[in-house]
């Protein structure tokens, strides 16, 4: 008598599905997380003059062309170009060449198509983007095809400076002991002494002289040593209307910190700014 093996009968597992033609969800990647508005990969950066650029072209053009109906195009080497309905005013993101050396940024008015630059302002790479968004917001603001004040040069009298100054002096910044007004150089500097702002009573030239030349009648700098080689720059001309220098430095000098990925601190800075 032989023995007869009987083939057992396995089932499965209770966890498992045994029917193999079901499918299996494909795995994801993980989402970042948002605390207070940021992603969880971000900081809170202050003194935010120090912050760094933080790579936001687009929000900083936003308003000429959202808000005033500027016509945008970029070039073959994907600079970006704005121009106003009239014509008068221009306003250029330029990573990758400008024939004038002035900056990542530039921004000028003439009265008619043909006209000298009435006023012309450049910004140097790491300023923040958000200096040059309260610049092209007042900017927008001030705005109108029919009449564009902005193309009217500002008389630089007194009136006008102290306008600009006023938002310095209500953060609490301090004019240089060593300048005063009505001297060729009045000078404010932020508490720490890392960031400030010049203004000079007298200028000589063209606007462009001033600007391509290094003698502007405004300078806004940061810099991680004080009185240093700046880690970025903004100048403006003779004419420039002080209501869009307030504007830029009324951004400059608030104590709110900035939204950066950390890798977007300059190195320079990351031991002189508080992250939280």
């Amino acid at each position: 008598m032989t023995d007869t093996l009987t083939p057992a009968t396995f089932a499965a597992p209770p966890d498992l599905d045994p029917d193999p033609f079901v499918p299996v969800p494909a795995p994801t990647t993980p989402q970042p997380t948002t605390t207070g508005g940021r992603e969880e990969w971000e900081v809170y950066v202050s003194p935010r003059y120090l912050a760094g650029g933080g790579f936001e072209a687009d929000a900083a053009m936003a308003p000429l062309i959202e808000q005033a109906g500027w016509n945008a195009w970029c070039d073959e080497l994907a600079n970006h170009h704005l121009t106003s309905p009239c014509g008068r005013a221009y306003l250029g993101f330029l990573p990758e060449h400008n024939p004038e050396p002035v900056g990542l940024w530039k921004a000028w008015v003439r009265p008619h198509h043909h006209g000298q630059r009435t006023w012309m302002a450049a910004f140097s790479d790491a300023m923040p983007y958000e200096f040059m968004q309260a610049f092209t917001t007042e900017w927008a603001e001030g705005y109108t095809p029919d009449d564009p004040t902005f193309a009217d040069p500002d008389d630089g009298h007194r009136d006008g400076v102290e306008k600009v100054l006023t938002v310095l002096r209500d953060a609490g910044w301090d004019r240089d002991p060593t300048t005063a007004p009505g001297r060729t150089l009045e000078r404010w500097t932020a508490p720490d002494g890392r960031a400030g702002v010049e203004v000079r009573v007298l200028t000589r030239g063209s606007v462009e002289t001033e600007i391509l030349q290094g003698d502007p009648r405004w300078t806004v700098w940061a810099s991680p040593v004080p009185y240093r080689r700046p880690l970025w720059d903004a100048v403006f001309s003779t004419g420039t209307p002080t209501g869009l220098i307030a504007a830029f430095c009324r951004a400059l000098a608030d104590p709110a910190p900035l939204t950066r990925e950390d890798q977007q601190i300059p190195r320079t800075c990351r031991d002189l700014i508080t992250r939280t």
